[in-house]
């Protein structure tokens, strides 16, 4: 282990120490300890032969969180959690993901009055009505096809005022570290007609905050979802982005999804989602391939079997090049917090002589899209 890894070791360590003794260093907190371990190893097929086989990860996540003062009207809660990651194999060797990993997962303080709430610091600002794909994800980071699918949060202010029990609005700034400027944002959701609906109004600068899409544009978006139920479930959520510059080009992202679970078993869960993402000449274009437009379709089917077990399948295909993958996953509970993953994940592309696909690439490199199998233990705490 390198002299940056023990860096990042030590000041991982010193922080749990923090977590675990700063509610005993003020009298009248009330804090619960909460936490994590995580033990992972993959099988990756077609690796390039310089590379390992296995592809593994260990992680440890420890926290507390509860209530630091109660007043009359305001009370302050807090949460502060960090995790220290180890990865193993060619996804390390590539440098898709770094060897050793340690920070905060979340640390914030919170101002509630019950129906009007300040929060600053690292904490998860994720909304929206897709459950695939989230156009409204501004902050998002999750792997939604990963073992359990988390983000990692933001850092910044939100501020968050109910105006009735159903309806509330909510506003945000991010630090963008680039310019001393911010990224901030608006947004409100109501009910109507047993319909939940949001609007949302953001401006991001060009920013420094690498892990977010779009990271180095800069624009003006706009959005809305909607989600109800008549006997299916329904959504649409959508995005339209205004980029920063002379001809003020547009690109404009939407989610149609359905939902609905049948009467067999234990109940199966079946779920769809049509996912557009189209931008006008001018507007930044990212995708490799060129392509200003892109069509994609998720589908998952996931089912509990007795008490123990709950099995589900992702399905992704991508209708421009017909690339897709397939992700099955068996999810065994060992007792009340071990649980035990059997994973893989299946690539291809339909179109004959097809390589380079979207969701599957075959490069003479390592690029995440390879098919694997695998094994993941997770025990809460």
């Amino acid at each position: 282990m390198n002299a940056t890894s023990n860096l990042i070791l030590t000041r991982f360590w010193l922080m749990l120490v923090l977590c675990v003794s700063a509610p005993q260093l003020a009298e009248g907190f009330d804090s619960r300890f909460e936490g994590r371990a995580l033990l992972g190893s993959s099988y990756v097929f077609e690796v390039p032969s310089e590379l390992k086989d296995f592809d593994s990860e260990a992680e440890l996540r420890m926290g507390v969180l509860g209530n630091a003062w109660q007043g009359e009207v305001w009370q302050l809660d807090y949460e502060l959690t960090g995790d220290v990651r180890q990865v193993d194999g060619p996804s390390a060797q590539s440098r898709l993901r770094p060897e050793t990993n340690a920070e905060f997962f979340r640390a914030w303080l919170r101002l509630d009055s019950g129906n009007f709430k300040i929060r600053g610091g690292r904490q998860k600002i994720l909304f929206g009505a897709g459950t695939i794909y989230r156009p409204l994800g501004f902050f998002d980071t999750r792997n939604v096809t990963g073992v359990v699918p988390l983000t990692r949060g933001a850092d910044g202010f939100r501020s968050t005022w109910f105006v009735t029990p159903s309806s509330f609005l909510e506003g945000w700034l991010v630090p963008a570290k680039k310019n001393s400027s911010f990224i901030a944002g608006l947004r409100g959701e109501t009910l109507i007609a047993d319909m939940e609906v949001g609007v949302v109004l953001q401006y991001h600068p060009r920013t420094d905050l690498k892990d977010l899409a779009d990271f180095d544009q800069e624009m003006v978006q706009l959005g809305y979802h909607i989600k109800g139920e008549m006997e299916i479930g329904y959504w649409s959520e959508s995005r339209l982005d205004i980029e920063m510059q002379t001809s003020s080009p547009l690109r404009f992202d939407t989610v149609l999804g359905v939902d609905y679970t049948f009467d067999l078993g234990s109940g199966l869960h079946v779920l769809m989602e049509y996912f557009l993402t189209t931008r006008e000449k001018g507007f930044t274009l990212t995708d490799p391939k060129g392509q200003r437009t892109i069509q994609q379709i998720g589908f998952s089917m996931d089912q509990p079997v007795g008490i123990d077990i709950r099995w589900q399948v992702f399905s992704l295909y991508d209708l421009r090049d017909k690339s897709f993958q397939v992700i099955p996953q068996i999810e065994y509970s060992v007792t009340d917090t071990l649980f035990l993953y059997l994973h893989g994940r299946v690539g291809g592309n339909i179109k004959e002589g097809k390589k380079d696909g979207r969701l599957h690439r075959r490069t003479a490199t390592f690029n995440g899209t390879e098919s694997i199998v695998g094994l993941t233990l997770i025990n809460y705490f």
